[in-house]
């Protein structure tokens, strides 16, 4: 079976039954945005205002107790946590699921490998770009230490490989994708020394739907540096 990609993964486009509660300059939040477009699924975006409490509402509150987005409501059901949100809408509204989740088990676990790098690998990008982002503060040389590992590691994992868990785009991609976004803030180089992490972004910003997934985040940082 070849990959699935843009070009023939997607289903004719559905009409909006998917709430999402979103903010969107958060990587999780555009990973699920990235899926969407991916399988031909339109969501009903509900922006929420992090710093004004708007997730800490007890109508929000009801409905994910965790207060944290992404957040999906589809019918009776709310759903939080961008891989379980991912997985969830692939399986029940991908065209074809196994293009982006493959059901063989190897290739499923490599998947399912790379969900769990991706959260300490999330961690120490946030880690490093948050406070800088949120409270102005210099960027701290002991956390990007930790980003520099994270990007070692990924470009050995990206060596032969097309897409972070093989020859075909994965449900994986879309989440480390987010993420090494965040290192745009103020034109961090992780280009120059990872030259399988480069290529790989190239692939990923060619996507026809990344420009528009990602707007909100390059806004914001567009914003901060003017």
């Amino acid at each position: 079976m070849g990959c699935g990609g843009s070009k023939n993964t997607t289903a004719s486009s559905t009409k909006p039954s998917v709430d999402l509660y979103l903010a969107y300059f958060s990587p999780p939040c555009r990973a699920v945005l990235m899926l969407a477009k991916e399988i031909g699924l339109e969501l009903n975006h509900k922006i929420l205002d992090l710093q004004k409490g708007e997730a800490k509402t007890p109508e929000f509150l009801a409905m994910n107790p965790c207060h944290c987005v992404p957040t999906i409501k589809d019918g009776d059901l709310a759903l939080w946590e961008s891989v379980a949100i991912m997985v969830y809408l692939n399986d029940k509204y991908a065209k074809d699921p196994a293009k982006l989740y493959p059901t063989d088990h190897q290739k499923r676990a490599k998947v399912n490998l790379l969900f769990g790098f991706h959260r300490q690998y999330d961690a120490n990008i946030g880690a490093y770009v948050a406070p800088q982002v949120l409270r102005g503060e210099d960027a701290d040389p002991e956390k990007e230490e930790k980003v520099k590992t994270s990007l070692e590691l990924l470009n050995k994992m990206l060596e032969g490989k097309t897409y972070v868990a093989g020859d075909c785009l994965t449900l994986a991609d879309f989440g480390m994708m987010a993420s090494l976004t965040l290192l745009d803030f103020k034109g961090y180089d992780y280009k120059s020394n990872y030259p399988c992490i480069s290529a790989w972004n190239d692939r990923m910003r060619a996507l026809p739907y990344f420009e528009e997934c990602n707007k909100g985040w390059y806004e914001m940082v567009k914003s901060m540096s003017a």
